[in-house]
């Protein structure tokens, strides 16, 4: 617990055996990954406690058309260092820093066709108390409705996660394709994470979805019991999901690579009953998260943001109070 608070996080990854080989396989056959990155993996695996807080404040403040140019002219660099990320924190670094940092529950989402949801039912199964795991499918699912409801009957899915760019859903077939699900978790009423925001990847050839907020709208709309949960608060695009957040309900917003400002007009806007806190570990560090959180904030915000949002869209009430911030049942 964070001050007394039980704290979740509500957005996580670790790596299952297969997404190493699945992630971008043309682009790793380039002369850069297989003669450079070799030497370049082991200077940034030194060199991670200093760049690390490069990049993170980077992302953090500068997203703008200029600097979404550069990061796309350094897709293979940023590869390679999210390659090395998901193969150095397994589940056993991340379990140490939710007990480092006092986080007591987080929330897995699978990324298919990339990190399959069953790999990490299996990888969690003995820490099932600490986890909640998102399930996800791509487009080209077969049966979506068959491989989730089959993932639905081990109690332990909380959630779906749509990742449109890894799993290759493009805007103008978003609503078609994913509405038979979004229909699944009402029946369910489980929620709907979202990736939000652009991913700065034009010079990979393996990266390339949907990335409006706009797309999302028709189902927001469709589904109103559905509770919908946008990550990383659109990244550079957060004024569209603050606009869209604002405009329905049932649109929640989740905080990882956003600065302290962002996250204060989040709550401004909103409310603190509609901003969860995320951190999109291995990617961006917990502790990097929890400071930008931490310092945009009030302590009873922090209830809500930590903690009482997120039990109440995992259904998770049985577990601990909050101490004097059991605001889930107020």
């Amino acid at each position: 617990m964070i001050n007394g608070i039980f704290t979740i996080d509500f957005h996580v990854h670790i790596q299952d055996a297969d997404t190493q080989s699945k992630l971008c396989p043309d682009d790793r056959k380039s002369l850069f990954f297989q003669h450079a990155v070799p030497f370049l993996e082991r200077i940034a695996h030194y060199s991670e406690p200093i760049h690390d807080e490069f990049v993170n404040y980077v992302a953090l403040n500068l997203r703008d058309p200029i600097s979404r140019y550069f990061y796309n002219k350094t897709g293979q660099l940023g590869l390679m260092e999210v390659l090395r990320l998901f193969k150095v924190y397994d589940i056993n670094k991340l379990l140490y820093k939710m007990h480092k940092l006092k986080i007591d529950h987080a929330v897995i989402h699978s990324l298919e066709p990339l990190t399959l949801t069953q790999n990490l039912l299996d990888i969690t199964k003995p820490y099932a108390d600490k986890f909640s795991i998102f399930a996800s499918v791509d487009r080209n699912c077969a049966d979506p409705l068959f491989y989730l409801t089959n993932l639905l009957a081990s109690k332990r899915i909380k959630g779906f996660k749509i990742h449109p760019q890894v799993g290759g859903y493009a805007c103008g077939e978003l609503y078609e394709k994913i509405k038979d699900i979004a229909n699944l978790a009402q029946q369910h009423n489980l929620p709907m994470m979202f990736h939000t925001g652009h991913i700065p990847s034009d010079s990979l050839t393996d990266l390339h979805g949907c990335s409006e907020v706009e797309a999302i709208e028709p189902l927001v709309v469709n589904f109103p019991k559905v509770n919908f949960v946008l990550a990383h608060i659109g990244w550079e695009s957060w004024r569209h999901v603050l606009n869209l957040a604002m405009r329905y309900k049932n649109v929640y917003v989740e905080t990882s690579w956003q600065p302290a400002g962002v996250i204060r007009r989040a709550c401004d806007k909103l409310g603190a009953d509609r901003v969860i806190y995320g951190s999109d570990f291995p990617l961006l560090k917990q502790e990097a998260s929890l400071r930008q959180v931490q310092k945009a904030l009030s302590t009873k915000e922090l209830a809500y943001v930590f903690s009482a949002n997120s039990r109440k869209l995992l259904q998770l009430t049985n577990l601990a109070k909050l101490n004097n911030y059991d605001l889930v049942s107020n």
